[in-house]
């Protein structure tokens, strides 16, 4: 089915033409449910209270008014808006999520001061389209009657498990692939922007329960700032990524975040003030510690360039700041032309610089 052309709607004498044909009450809750005019749209159980009724009886009122709204279906205004909503729909597997169907639909409606409810509502009219509430598991979302329920949350399991079995963020190609057409990439696309398990980053998809993706805490929100950087940080630049990069509803100081470094084993103290992660090999401490680790690992004096060599597999420093730090420090003994060993005898917990001739 091809899409409707372009066209011009008088979208406040349609609403009036619609509501016209309801009794005041139902009106009333039309307007109140859909927004109509402006408001705010209000719960059955606010409409409820206001006429002394059950949130029930709202319900079945709404439901009333919209099968009488349904006389004026074959209306030109009413199935260019139906006949839109309809064919953007098949485009896109059947299903889409409301705020994407509507922003495509108002590419095709001329109107930029449209009242988007009021569309909404001359939707909910169709004998084609279904619309579903949000609730804790999905946003809301439309589909056509040729679809049911049932097939689209057949879809989104399967790419739950899909994503389950892999563990990687994918592209929605390789989602396809995995379900080895059990599922059209289009409805794969659609569910993927219904469905609340799902989070998109700037890799691909993934579920929300991964903390990688979807950090839950600032600790979550420092490791994922390092592993995007791979290389240690100075604690100021991680105060700057976690504040810049994941705001929070609720205020995050630069000390909290600083604190969440020295609290966990995965963030290792590099240097004066630089991070770095466990998983990566490094150790804790100064450029004088590596050092010294590098040398016990050893087991044995070391040239100055085998120090080096090691010591740079460990971590990114400065040549010249570690042959300055051998030549620093007592404890790192020289037994040979530029061959160095530690020694534990002169190392009594404090760090001491070589006098001076």
């Amino acid at each position: 089915m091809t899409a409707p052309q372009k066209k011009i709607i008088d979208f406040p004498k349609l609403m009036d033409r619609l509501l016209r044909l309801l009794t005041e009450k139902e009106q009333n809750v039309v307007s109140r449910r859909f927004s109509l005019g402006g408001g705010k749209r209000e719960t059955l159980d606010k409409i409820g209270k206001s006429y002394s009724i059950t949130r029930e009886r709202v319900r079945q009122i709404e439901t009333m008014a919209i099968k009488k709204l349904a006389r004026i279906s074959m209306d030109p205004s009413m199935r260019f808006i139906h006949d839109l909503a309809y064919s953007i729909l098949v485009k896109n597997g059947r299903v889409m999520a409301e705020d994407i169907l509507i922003s495509e639909m108002l590419k095709k409606v001329g109107d930029d001061d449209i009242d988007v409810n009021a569309m909404k509502l001359a939707m909910r009219i169709s004998g084609r389209l279904v619309k579903q509430e949000k609730n804790q598991f999905h946003r809301p979302f439309w589909l056509t009657t040729d679809i049911s329920v049932n097939e689209i949350k057949g879809t989104i399991r399967s790419v739950q498990k899909a994503l389950q079995k892999k563990g990687l963020v994918l592209q929605t190609e390789e989602i396809k692939q995995l379900l080895n057409g059990e599922a059209d990439i289009a409805i794969i696309a659609s569910v993927l922007r219904i469905d609340r398990s799902f989070c998109e980053t700037k890799d691909g998809w993934g579920l929300s329960l991964w903390r990688h993706i979807n950090p839950r805490s600032i600790k979550d929100k420092v490791l994922i700032t390092l592993k995007q950087e791979e290389k240690p940080l100075h604690f100021s630049q991680i105060a700057r990524h976690v504040l810049d990069d994941f705001p929070a509803k609720k205020v995050v100081t630069p000390q909290a975040i600083h604190n969440e470094l020295i609290r966990h084993d995965e963030f290792v103290l590099v240097g004066r003030g630089m991070y770095g992660l466990k998983e990566w090999g490094m150790i804790a401490g100064t450029v004088c510690d590596v050092i010294k680790t590098v040398l016990l690992e050893n087991g044995a004096p070391m040239k100055r360039q085998e120090i080096i060599e090691a010591v740079l597999k460990k971590r990114e420093i400065r040549i010249g700041t570690i042959s300055l730090n051998l030549q620093k420090y007592d404890f790192f003994k020289r037994v040979g032309r530029a061959v160095y060993e530690y020694d534990s005898s002169l190392d009594p917990g404090k760090r001491r610089r070589r006098k001076k001739d």
